[in-house]
């Protein structure tokens, strides 16, 4: 993910775990990347019928608290992986390091939900789960993870490694770095959708509006990063235009590739009638879109190699092939999957779900096992 190796597991331009020679299967990188991708969608299906299938679950959580708790623990890997760089858990062997780090994310993601909405929910209505708890809450990881992500991926931890700074240091700056962006972006964008005290309609971007348009900043984000190896953010010289080109270079181009998607749902991906039904609440769908190519990104990063590598050209070739899987998987979720399988509701006939919630689950479960786990049992020739 964001630059992330699994096979070596790194960041980019930097190791951050030890490269033990692990057991298990050995595998062609094809077979390799198919196992990962039966493995994920297993242990996601097992998760789903446990925690959140509306007809069929075991405990019934979702969407809350199973959505906030999700994305509360995708962001637990943002810090830990990106921003400490598995300090100083990297010091551990698979698949002891996967454990504590699993162990320690689930923590994490239970306390924090568990203090916004039952400690700070019980003194700002904002966030108190009988009012808009669960979506105040949840949405601080919507504009956290771009703010703390890209400081370690586009960014390159500019300027914290290049001052001769290292571990755990670097991360607790960008820490503090990432906990003020993402206080602004909340404070601006966000909030004054939750809060009690706002006046209707008095927002920059009405709440739907506002996750669809940031989503799809991160998967411009992603696109760049990953696809494209960070062009042409790196071709701007020096490592600070590289930094700050990038971080303020997705807000314009993920504003294209919202209105992009925006005419793609209208004209061809969403029907007629469900438009009629979804109302004003299609802007979001952009977010319900980009998540699906999100996926294929990571998955194409992580598991995939990245291939094929080098040129432009070939690079673009990632581009088409990740957002190729992502409509397609778009479409066979919303008119079939989504509803008899998952038994998400229909918004009409033939037509429902909600893409977010279930391919985040993915999106988790692939970095806990090719991330945190280090792919442990199997091995690409």
């Amino acid at each position: 993910m964001l630059g992330l190796d699994a096979s070596t597991s790194r960041t980019r331009g930097k190791e951050v775990i030890n490269n033990n020679k692990q057991f298990g299967l050995s595998l062609s990188p094809v077979s390799f990347a198919l196992a990962h991708l039966a493995i994920i969608f297993l242990v996601s299906f097992i998760v789903w019928n446990l925690f959140a299938d509306p007809k069929q679950g075991v405990w019934k959580l979702y969407p809350q608290p199973f959505g906030a708790v999700l994305f509360w623990f995708i962001m637990e890997v943002v810090f830990l992986v990106f921003m400490l760089e598995f300090w100083p858990f990297n010091r551990f062997r698979q698949p002891l390091m996967g454990l504590v780090t699993f162990l320690l994310s689930s923590v994490l993601a239970f306390l924090t939900v568990g203090i916004l909405i039952l400690g700070f929910g019980a003194y700002e209505p904002a966030f108190n789960p009988s009012g808009a708890g669960w979506t105040a809450t949840g949405m601080i990881v919507l504009l956290g993870f771009y703010c703390f992500g890209i400081l370690t991926t586009s960014m390159g931890h500019w300027p914290w490694v290049d001052l001769g700074l290292k571990q755990p240091v670097v991360g607790i700056i960008e820490f503090f770095v990432g906990f003020f962006l993402t206080f602004i972006g909340y404070t601006v964008l966000i909030y004054p959708n939750v809060a009690s005290w706002s006046a209707s309609g008095k927002v920059i971007l009405p709440l739907v509006t506002a996750v669809g348009w940031f989503y799809a900043v991160i998967l411009s984000w992603l696109t760049i990063a990953n696809a494209l190896d960070n062009w042409p953010w790196n071709r701007l010289g020096s490592r600070g235009k590289t930094a700050l080109g990038s971080f303020f270079g997705n807000f314009i181009i993920g504003t294209g590739i919202y209105f992009l998607f925006l005419a793609l749902l209208k004209g061809f991906l969403i029907p007629v009638e469900a438009q009629k039904t979804i109302g004003a609440g299609i802007t979001m769908w952009p977010a319900q879109l980009g998540v699906c190519i999100v996926f294929w990104i990571l998955i194409w990063s992580i598991v995939f190699d990245n291939q094929p590598i080098d040129t432009i050209g070939r690079k673009v070739s990632r581009i088409v092939i990740t957002y190729g899987l992502g409509l397609v998987s778009f479409y066979v979720y919303t008119r079939w999957f989504a509803v008899n399988v998952l038994h998400e509701a229909e918004i009409i006939k033939g037509f429902g779900g909600d893409p977010l919630t279930w391919v985040d689950l993915m999106v988790l479960v692939m970095l806990i096992y090719a991330v945190y786990f280090g792919s442990y049992g199997l091995t690409k020739r």
